[in-house]
Protein backbone atom coordinates (compact mmCIF):
# COMPACT_ATOMS: atom_id res chain seq x y z
CA UNK A 1 0.00 0.00 0.00
CA UNK A 2 1.12 3.56 -0.45
CA UNK A 3 3.19 5.51 2.23
CA UNK A 4 0.64 8.31 2.75
CA UNK A 5 -0.81 7.79 5.87
CA UNK A 6 -4.29 8.65 5.41
CA UNK A 7 -7.26 7.89 3.32
CA UNK A 8 -9.25 10.63 2.85
CA UNK A 9 -13.23 10.69 1.72
CA UNK A 10 -14.24 11.77 -1.53
CA UNK A 11 -16.15 14.90 -1.71
CA UNK A 12 -19.67 14.79 -3.41
CA UNK A 13 -19.15 10.92 -3.53
CA UNK A 14 -21.54 9.63 -5.33
CA UNK A 15 -23.97 11.89 -7.27
CA UNK A 16 -27.11 10.86 -6.51
CA UNK A 17 -29.88 12.01 -9.36
CA UNK A 18 -32.60 14.32 -8.49
CA UNK A 19 -35.22 11.97 -8.14
CA UNK A 20 -33.13 9.26 -5.82
CA UNK A 21 -34.84 9.20 -3.03
CA UNK A 22 -33.98 6.15 -0.21
CA UNK A 23 -33.78 5.54 3.39
CA UNK A 24 -30.41 4.76 3.96
CA UNK A 25 -27.55 2.58 2.57
CA UNK A 26 -27.14 -0.85 3.60
CA UNK A 27 -24.93 -2.83 0.94
CA UNK A 28 -22.00 -2.05 -1.94
CA UNK A 29 -19.92 -3.61 -3.72
CA UNK A 30 -17.76 -3.50 -7.02
CA UNK A 31 -17.95 -5.78 -10.14
CA UNK A 32 -14.62 -6.40 -12.22
CA UNK A 33 -15.07 -3.32 -14.70
CA UNK A 34 -15.12 -0.97 -12.19
CA UNK A 35 -18.53 -0.29 -11.59
CA UNK A 36 -20.14 0.39 -7.78
CA UNK A 37 -23.33 -0.86 -6.87
CA UNK A 38 -25.20 0.79 -3.95
CA UNK A 39 -27.98 -1.94 -2.04
CA UNK A 40 -30.14 0.83 -0.49
CA UNK A 41 -33.59 0.72 1.38
CA UNK A 42 -36.13 2.56 -0.24
CA UNK A 43 -39.00 2.39 2.02
CA UNK A 44 -39.10 0.35 5.28
CA UNK A 45 -42.02 -0.30 6.69
CA UNK A 46 -42.09 -3.52 8.81
CA UNK A 47 -41.21 -5.03 5.49
CA UNK A 48 -41.70 -8.73 6.70
CA UNK A 49 -44.53 -8.05 8.50
CA UNK A 50 -47.52 -10.00 6.99
CA UNK A 51 -50.06 -7.21 7.55
CA UNK A 52 -47.30 -4.89 5.59
CA UNK A 53 -46.72 -7.38 2.76
CA UNK A 54 -48.98 -5.19 0.66
CA UNK A 55 -50.35 -1.87 2.14
CA UNK A 56 -46.32 -1.41 3.10
CA UNK A 57 -44.69 -3.44 1.24
CA UNK A 58 -40.85 -2.92 2.02
CA UNK A 59 -38.46 -1.78 -1.09
CA UNK A 60 -34.89 -1.67 -1.87
CA UNK A 61 -32.97 -1.54 -4.96
CA UNK A 62 -29.70 -1.09 -6.60
CA UNK A 63 -28.24 1.62 -8.71
CA UNK A 64 -24.73 1.69 -10.55
CA UNK A 65 -22.14 4.60 -9.87
CA UNK A 66 -18.73 4.85 -11.64
CA UNK A 67 -15.38 5.42 -9.87
CA UNK A 68 -15.92 9.04 -10.06
CA UNK A 69 -19.49 8.83 -8.38
CA UNK A 70 -21.74 9.58 -12.21
CA UNK A 71 -24.93 7.65 -11.89
CA UNK A 72 -25.16 4.77 -14.35
CA UNK A 73 -28.69 3.63 -13.98
CA UNK A 74 -30.38 1.36 -11.68
CA UNK A 75 -29.29 -2.45 -11.91
CA UNK A 76 -31.76 -5.48 -13.58
CA UNK A 77 -34.96 -5.84 -11.92
CA UNK A 78 -34.34 -3.33 -8.93
CA UNK A 79 -37.78 -1.56 -9.30
CA UNK A 80 -39.96 -4.65 -9.63
CA UNK A 81 -42.35 -4.94 -7.16
CA UNK A 82 -41.26 -7.86 -4.48
CA UNK A 83 -37.17 -7.33 -6.12
CA UNK A 84 -35.87 -7.08 -2.24
CA UNK A 85 -38.03 -5.78 1.24
CA UNK A 86 -35.40 -4.90 3.19
CA UNK A 87 -31.92 -4.43 1.61
CA UNK A 88 -28.80 -5.93 4.05
CA UNK A 89 -25.74 -6.68 1.99
CA UNK A 90 -24.44 -7.02 -2.17
CA UNK A 91 -21.40 -9.42 -3.66
CA UNK A 92 -20.15 -9.44 -6.54
CA UNK A 93 -18.59 -13.48 -6.88
CA UNK A 94 -17.46 -15.04 -9.67
CA UNK A 95 -19.05 -12.98 -12.24
CA UNK A 96 -22.49 -12.81 -10.57
CA UNK A 97 -24.32 -10.16 -8.51
CA UNK A 98 -26.03 -11.73 -5.10
CA UNK A 99 -28.54 -10.08 -2.85
CA UNK A 100 -28.81 -10.76 0.42
CA UNK A 101 -32.88 -9.13 1.31
CA UNK A 102 -32.85 -9.68 5.43
CA UNK A 103 -36.13 -8.65 5.29
CA UNK A 104 -37.57 -10.79 2.58
CA UNK A 105 -35.81 -14.16 3.71
CA UNK A 106 -34.39 -14.27 0.53
CA UNK A 107 -30.58 -15.01 -1.30
CA UNK A 108 -30.72 -14.17 -4.69
CA UNK A 109 -27.77 -14.97 -7.41
CA UNK A 110 -27.98 -13.31 -10.55
CA UNK A 111 -25.93 -12.04 -13.82
CA UNK A 112 -24.71 -9.24 -14.00
CA UNK A 113 -27.28 -7.82 -16.72
CA UNK A 114 -29.87 -8.58 -13.66
CA UNK A 115 -31.08 -11.98 -14.76
CA UNK A 116 -31.72 -14.17 -12.28
CA UNK A 117 -30.12 -17.78 -11.79
CA UNK A 118 -30.65 -18.87 -8.24
CA UNK A 119 -33.18 -17.70 -5.41
CA UNK A 120 -32.77 -19.22 -1.94
CA UNK A 121 -35.86 -18.67 0.49
CA UNK A 122 -39.54 -17.76 0.44
CA UNK A 123 -40.15 -14.14 0.13
CA UNK A 124 -42.14 -12.35 3.13
CA UNK A 125 -41.72 -16.22 4.97
CA UNK A 126 -39.78 -16.34 7.80
CA UNK A 127 -38.41 -19.71 9.35
CA UNK A 128 -35.69 -22.24 10.98
CA UNK A 129 -35.81 -24.93 8.16
CA UNK A 130 -33.56 -25.32 5.52
CA UNK A 131 -34.76 -23.54 2.53
CA UNK A 132 -36.82 -20.78 4.63
CA UNK A 133 -34.30 -18.06 6.40
CA UNK A 134 -35.22 -15.81 9.34
CA UNK A 135 -33.46 -12.55 8.34
CA UNK A 136 -30.11 -13.80 6.15
CA UNK A 137 -27.34 -11.82 6.68
CA UNK A 138 -24.57 -12.42 3.99
CA UNK A 139 -23.27 -15.36 1.14
CA UNK A 140 -19.89 -16.75 0.30
CA UNK A 141 -19.42 -19.07 -2.73
CA UNK A 142 -16.41 -21.37 -1.81
CA UNK A 143 -13.75 -22.79 -4.09
CA UNK A 144 -15.73 -26.01 -4.68
CA UNK A 145 -18.56 -23.76 -5.75
CA UNK A 146 -20.97 -24.51 -2.25
CA UNK A 147 -22.49 -21.35 -1.25
CA UNK A 148 -22.69 -20.84 2.35
CA UNK A 149 -25.32 -18.42 4.17
CA UNK A 150 -25.67 -16.49 7.40
CA UNK A 151 -28.65 -16.78 8.49
CA UNK A 152 -28.57 -14.51 11.27
CA UNK A 153 -30.71 -11.39 12.34
CA UNK A 154 -33.50 -13.91 14.07
CA UNK A 155 -31.85 -16.77 13.54
CA UNK A 156 -28.09 -18.36 14.69
CA UNK A 157 -27.11 -20.58 12.31
CA UNK A 158 -24.81 -20.54 9.29
CA UNK A 159 -26.06 -23.07 6.19
CA UNK A 160 -24.69 -24.86 3.45
CA UNK A 161 -26.14 -25.55 -0.02
CA UNK A 162 -24.68 -27.19 -3.55
CA UNK A 163 -24.12 -24.98 -6.26
CA UNK A 164 -27.66 -26.06 -7.64
CA UNK A 165 -29.29 -24.75 -4.27
CA UNK A 166 -29.75 -28.06 -2.42
CA UNK A 167 -29.49 -27.81 1.28
CA UNK A 168 -26.10 -29.50 2.23
CA UNK A 169 -25.74 -28.60 6.19
CA UNK A 170 -25.78 -26.39 9.19
CA UNK A 171 -24.04 -25.42 11.99
CA UNK A 172 -24.64 -22.97 14.77
CA UNK A 173 -27.57 -22.54 17.30
CA UNK A 174 -28.12 -19.47 19.89
CA UNK A 175 -24.64 -19.22 22.24
CA UNK A 176 -21.30 -17.99 22.63
CA UNK A 177 -19.47 -21.42 22.95
CA UNK A 178 -17.60 -22.28 19.54
CA UNK A 179 -19.22 -22.72 16.98
CA UNK A 180 -22.62 -21.28 18.22
CA UNK A 181 -23.59 -17.29 17.26
CA UNK A 182 -25.79 -14.64 18.80
CA UNK A 183 -26.18 -12.78 15.34
CA UNK A 184 -23.72 -14.15 12.52
CA UNK A 185 -23.85 -11.35 10.50
CA UNK A 186 -21.33 -11.58 7.27
CA UNK A 187 -19.09 -14.44 6.36
CA UNK A 188 -16.08 -13.99 3.90
CA UNK A 189 -13.44 -16.71 2.84
CA UNK A 190 -9.62 -16.58 3.17
CA UNK A 191 -7.42 -17.30 0.01
CA UNK A 192 -6.94 -21.13 1.45
CA UNK A 193 -10.85 -21.40 1.97
CA UNK A 194 -11.02 -20.46 5.91
CA UNK A 195 -14.81 -18.93 6.30
CA UNK A 196 -14.76 -16.04 8.94
CA UNK A 197 -17.93 -14.83 10.29
CA UNK A 198 -18.77 -11.89 12.08
CA UNK A 199 -20.28 -13.05 15.52
CA UNK A 200 -22.39 -9.83 16.50
CA UNK A 201 -23.65 -8.94 19.78
CA UNK A 202 -27.29 -9.45 19.37
CA UNK A 203 -31.00 -10.85 20.44
CA UNK A 204 -33.90 -9.61 19.81
CA UNK A 205 -32.83 -6.65 17.16
CA UNK A 206 -35.48 -4.67 15.50
CA UNK A 207 -38.35 -6.70 17.36
CA UNK A 208 -40.59 -4.19 15.89
CA UNK A 209 -40.54 -5.48 12.45
CA UNK A 210 -40.98 -9.19 13.78
CA UNK A 211 -44.50 -11.42 14.65
CA UNK A 212 -44.85 -13.19 17.73
CA UNK A 213 -42.85 -16.22 17.64
CA UNK A 214 -40.60 -15.36 15.18
CA UNK A 215 -37.66 -14.69 17.49
CA UNK A 216 -36.53 -17.64 19.64
CA UNK A 217 -37.43 -16.64 23.50
CA UNK A 218 -33.70 -17.29 23.93
CA UNK A 219 -32.96 -14.46 22.00
CA UNK A 220 -34.87 -12.26 24.07
CA UNK A 221 -32.93 -12.08 26.71
CA UNK A 222 -29.95 -9.36 26.47
CA UNK A 223 -26.42 -9.88 27.85
CA UNK A 224 -24.59 -6.34 28.69
CA UNK A 225 -21.65 -8.76 28.73
CA UNK A 226 -22.01 -9.93 25.09
CA UNK A 227 -19.41 -8.83 22.58
CA UNK A 228 -18.74 -9.32 18.98
CA UNK A 229 -16.61 -11.14 17.74
CA UNK A 230 -15.31 -13.22 14.54
CA UNK A 231 -15.30 -16.59 14.41
CA UNK A 232 -12.78 -18.91 12.05
CA UNK A 233 -13.80 -22.33 10.60
CA UNK A 234 -12.07 -24.65 8.15
CA UNK A 235 -14.59 -24.92 4.71
CA UNK A 236 -16.41 -27.70 6.19
CA UNK A 237 -17.22 -25.75 9.04
CA UNK A 238 -15.02 -26.96 11.70
CA UNK A 239 -14.71 -24.37 14.94
CA UNK A 240 -10.60 -22.97 14.70
CA UNK A 241 -10.18 -20.22 16.42
CA UNK A 242 -12.11 -16.60 17.88
CA UNK A 243 -11.00 -12.83 17.64
CA UNK A 244 -12.04 -11.01 19.89
CA UNK A 245 -9.52 -8.17 19.65
CA UNK A 246 -11.76 -6.44 17.03
CA UNK A 247 -15.72 -5.85 17.55
CA UNK A 248 -17.01 -6.05 13.51
CA UNK A 249 -20.10 -5.20 11.78
CA UNK A 250 -18.83 -6.32 8.30
CA UNK A 251 -15.58 -8.12 7.07
CA UNK A 252 -14.72 -8.82 3.15
CA UNK A 253 -11.83 -10.43 1.38
CA UNK A 254 -9.98 -9.46 -1.48
CA UNK A 255 -6.39 -10.70 -2.87
CA UNK A 256 -4.40 -11.44 0.61
CA UNK A 257 -6.06 -8.35 2.54
CA UNK A 258 -8.94 -8.95 5.04
CA UNK A 259 -10.85 -5.66 5.93
CA UNK A 260 -13.29 -5.19 9.14
CA UNK A 261 -15.48 -2.84 10.81
CA UNK A 262 -14.48 -2.39 14.11
CA UNK A 263 -16.59 -0.61 16.81
CA UNK A 264 -18.99 0.26 14.30
CA UNK A 265 -16.29 2.98 12.77
CA UNK A 266 -13.08 2.30 12.78
CA UNK A 267 -11.19 -0.04 9.43
CA UNK A 268 -8.70 -2.99 10.02
CA UNK A 269 -6.54 -4.37 7.24
CA UNK A 270 -5.45 -7.77 7.95
CA UNK A 271 -3.01 -9.97 6.62
CA UNK A 272 -5.24 -12.96 5.03
CA UNK A 273 -3.03 -15.90 5.73
CA UNK A 274 -0.94 -14.46 9.21
CA UNK A 275 -3.66 -12.59 10.81
CA UNK A 276 -1.94 -9.31 11.58
CA UNK A 277 -3.33 -6.08 11.62
CA UNK A 278 -1.35 -3.70 8.85
CA UNK A 279 -3.58 -1.03 9.73
CA UNK A 280 -6.41 0.73 11.86
CA UNK A 281 -7.94 3.78 10.22
CA UNK A 282 -10.01 5.74 12.99
CA UNK A 283 -13.58 6.96 12.68
CA UNK A 284 -13.33 6.10 8.98
CA UNK A 285 -17.40 6.55 8.88
CA UNK A 286 -20.82 5.56 10.84
CA UNK A 287 -21.80 2.37 11.04
CA UNK A 288 -20.26 0.52 8.16
CA UNK A 289 -22.40 -1.76 7.53
CA UNK A 290 -20.41 -2.81 4.46
CA UNK A 291 -17.29 -2.37 2.84
CA UNK A 292 -15.93 -2.61 -0.80
CA UNK A 293 -12.81 -1.99 -2.15
CA UNK A 294 -11.84 -1.50 -5.34
CA UNK A 295 -9.01 -2.48 -7.77
CA UNK A 296 -7.04 1.10 -7.04
CA UNK A 297 -7.32 0.43 -3.40
CA UNK A 298 -10.66 2.56 -2.92
CA UNK A 299 -12.66 1.72 0.20
CA UNK A 300 -16.36 2.27 -0.34
CA UNK A 301 -18.61 2.10 2.74
CA UNK A 302 -22.58 1.90 3.46
CA UNK A 303 -23.87 3.15 6.49
CA UNK A 304 -27.51 2.32 8.08
CA UNK A 305 -29.29 4.46 10.82
CA UNK A 306 -26.97 7.47 10.69
CA UNK A 307 -29.62 9.15 12.98
CA UNK A 308 -27.56 7.20 16.08
CA UNK A 309 -25.15 9.62 15.23
CA UNK A 310 -26.57 12.88 15.01
CA UNK A 311 -26.70 12.59 10.90
CA UNK A 312 -29.44 12.49 8.43
CA UNK A 313 -30.28 9.32 6.53
CA UNK A 314 -30.55 9.03 2.63
CA UNK A 315 -28.67 11.15 -0.03
CA UNK A 316 -28.39 14.28 2.57
CA UNK A 317 -26.20 12.00 5.32
CA UNK A 318 -23.59 9.75 4.86
CA UNK A 319 -25.06 6.78 3.65
CA UNK A 320 -22.64 6.10 0.95
CA UNK A 321 -19.06 7.14 1.01
CA UNK A 322 -15.54 6.36 -1.16
CA UNK A 323 -12.36 7.08 0.19
CA UNK A 324 -8.54 7.02 -0.93
CA UNK A 325 -5.31 7.54 -0.78
CA UNK A 326 -4.84 9.59 -4.14
CA UNK A 327 -4.04 13.66 -3.23
CA UNK A 328 -7.26 15.33 -3.08
CA UNK A 329 -8.39 17.43 -5.84
CA UNK A 330 -10.78 19.38 -3.73
CA UNK A 331 -10.47 20.97 -0.27
CA UNK A 332 -13.60 19.79 0.92
CA UNK A 333 -12.72 15.85 1.65
CA UNK A 334 -11.92 14.91 4.92
CA UNK A 335 -9.31 12.52 6.30
CA UNK A 336 -9.10 9.75 8.26
CA UNK A 337 -6.03 8.80 10.71
CA UNK A 338 -4.29 5.38 10.40
CA UNK A 339 -2.30 4.19 13.19
CA UNK A 340 -0.45 1.18 12.47
CA UNK A 341 0.16 -2.01 14.38
CA UNK A 342 3.40 -4.68 14.41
Amino acid sequence: MSDNKYYRRVAEWPKYPDDMIFEMGSGVTVDDDGIIYLFTRDLEHWAAHPLAMSAKMGKSSVSMFDRDGNYLGKWGPSDEPGFALGAHTIYFIDGHIWTVDRDGHMVKKYTKDGQLVLSLGTLGKPGNEPYLFNGPTGVEVQKNGNIVVTDGYWNARMIWYTPDGEYIKEIGGWGDAPGQFNSPHAVAQTPDGRLLVVDFRGGDMHAYMTVPGQIAEERKVKDPDRKSRIQVFDPEGNFLEEWTHITPLSLLVKGNRIYASDEYHDLVVMDATTFEILERHENLAIYIHQLAVDDHGDFYTATVYPEHKGAARGREGPSHNRWTREPADDAASSRAPVSEHA
